[in-house]
């Protein structure tokens, strides 16, 4: 199946939530607050070389965690960070394969304010619609955890 991805709110505006939602033919979205963003930004500048990276990271696990079991076989990206696509969509293949589920073919491409994930993202993130699913910084960390160097947030 397509699914078509859309932001509302970014990642880097820690005092503000952020929903990531997707659609096609249904739709789901998924919620971090700007308190476990900011959890997340102190846990990422602590690890060398990490200083900006941190939003695409973000970015790309929430993704993954709107689409856990979803069969997925095209991912449609708005283009929230151009120029760092590559970055994201190193990631979203890295937590596929890790869990080994069917990789899909990622593009990246600029979602309309006419499109259903649009509709979806925007509703949620002024409150008209209820998050699907609400994520943790650790939720977030945990598709990083086995990666060499890298700890848990388990506080």
């Amino acid at each position: 199946m397509k699914f078509y991805i859309d932001q509302s709110g970014k990642i880097e505006n820690t005092n503000k939530l952020t929903i990531v939602a997707f659609a096609n033919g249904k739709t789901k979205s998924i919620k971090i607050n700007g308190r476990e963003k900011r959890k997340l930004v102190t846990y990422f500048r602590r690890i060398a070389g990490l200083k900006k990276i941190y939003v695409y990271k973000i970015f790309s696990a929430m993704i993954f965690l709107l689409l856990k079991g979803e069969r997925v076989e095209y991912l449609i990206i708005d283009r929230e960070y151009p120029g760092h696509e590559g970055k994201i969509k190193l990631d979203l293949i890295a937590f596929f394969q890790k869990s080994e589920k069917s990789l899909p073919d990622i593009s990246f491409t600029l979602i309309t304010k006419n499109s259903p994930a649009h509709k979806i993202a925007i509703d949620t993130f002024r409150g008209k619609r209820k998050a699907d699913v609400v994520v943790s910084s650790e939720d977030v960390l945990k598709l990083f955890s086995n990666k060499k160097g890298w700890r848990s947030l388990a506080r």
